[in-house]
C-alpha cells in the first residue's frame, strides 16, 4: 500500500499550522495528492454549555466571523502549500460536519486530523469529530495531539497488537509508515482473562508478516490487563523507548446516534503523548 492522496483538516486552531505543514512535508516526500478541508461548527444547541462536560463550546458565530476565520484558514494553508510548491485542493462544505468528513475521507488514503483540546472550542467543530472519522471514515486516520512538538518522521513506532481485526487493519494500513522506520516494535496486548490464541511467541506471527515486507521489527509480548492498564503501559512504552508514532485499532460502535468507544482507544485519544494512527 502507498499513500497518494493525503486529506487533511484544517481549523483556526493554534496547533493547525503544525497539522498543515506536516501534511504538505508528506505531500512532497512520498509524493502525494493533498486535500484540505474546512468544516464548519456544528454544534447540537445546548441549553447550557455544561452539558457539553464543561467545555465551554461558545454559542454559534456570526456570519462575517465565520467568513473570516474561513478566509484565515485557507490563507494559512495555501501560504505552507506554496513554500513547498505543493499544489493542492481546498473544500469547504457547508452541511453536516462528522458526516462530510467521513465521506471525504473515504476519497484519502489517509487522513490527518488534530486531538480535541478541551481547553480549545476551535479543535472540536463537532461533537465526536475524531471519533466519528475513525468508526466510520473506513481509512486510516492520523491523530496528532495538541501538546508537544509533532515530528516530520516516524523512525521508533510502537505497535498495539492483540490480533483483532482492527489491530490487523491498522497493522496494513500503516504499512508505508513501517517500512521507512528506523525500528517498529510490536506489543502484544491481551485485555482481561481471555485464552491467548496467538501461538507460545505472541505477536510472533505478525512480527515475520512484517519482516516478509521489509520492516525492522521487535517484537514485546505482554500477559493479561484490563483496558486502563492496557492504555497506560501503551503511555509508558513511548516514554521509555522514544517513540515517534502509536499505530492500534480503533475500536468502538454507534449507539443511538452517539460513538461509543473502546476503553483503550478513549484513553488514547484523550491522553495521548505522541501521534496515533488509528484504523476500525
Amino acid at each position: 500500500m502507498t499513500y497518494r492522496t493525503l486529506l487533511v483538516h484544517v481549523d483556526n486552531s493554534q496547533q493547525c499550522r503544525a497539522r498543515v505543514e506536516l501534511a504538505v512535508d508528506f505531500a512532497c516526500r512520498l509524493p502525494a495528492h493533498l486535500t484540505g478541508i474546512y468544516l464548519p461548527f456544528h454544534m447540537p444547541l445546548f441549553s447550557d454549555v455544561t452539558d457539553i462536560g464543561g467545555m465551554g463550546v461558545p454559542p454559534p458565530s456570526s456570519p462575517e466571523s465565520d467568513a473570516k476565520r474561513l478566509d484565515q484558514a485557507e490563507q494559512m494553508f495555501m501560504e505552507i502549500c506554496r513554500r513547498q510548491a505543493v499544489s493542492p485542493e481546498w473544500l469547504t462544505p457547508q452541511y453536516d460536519t462528522n458526516g462530510e468528513m467521513r465521506t471525504h475521507a473515504r476519497y484519502a488514503d489517509l487522513v490527518i486530523v488534530g486531538q480535541e483540546d478541551p481547553d480549545d472550542p476551535e479543535t472540536i467543530p463537532a461533537m465526536g469529530f475524531v471519533e466519528s472519522v475513525v468508526l466510520a471514515g473506513g481509512r486510516p486516520v492520523l491523530i496528532l495531539p495538541y501538546a508537544g512538538k509533532v515530528p516530520r518522521s516516524f523512525n521508533n513506532i510502537l505497535l498495539a497488537w492483540d490480533g483483532g481485526r482492527e489491530a490487523a487493519r491498522a497493522a496494513a494500513d500503516a504499512m508505508p509508515f513501517l517500512k521507512a522506520a528506523k525500528t517498529v516494535h510490536v506489543m502484544h496486548v491481551s485485555r482481561g482473562n481471555k485464552t491467548d490464541v496467538l501461538g507460545p511467541i505472541p505477536g510472533l506471527d505478525i512480527a515475520m508478516f512484517f519482516a516478509r515486507h521489509g520492516v525492522n521489527v521487535r517484537v514485546t509480548p505482554e500477559r493479561g490487563a484490563n483496558d486502563v492498564a492496557v492504555g497506560e503501559d501503551l503511555l509508558s512504552r513511548v516514554a521509555d523507548m522514544n517513540i515517534d508514532l502509536i499505530v492500534m485499532g480503533g475500536y468502538g460502535h454507534s449507539r443511538m446516534q452517539e460513538w461509543v468507544l473502546g476503553g483503550v482507544t478513549r484513553t488514547m485519544l484523550e491522553t495521548m503523548t505522541v501521534p496515533v494512527l488509528m484504523s476500525h
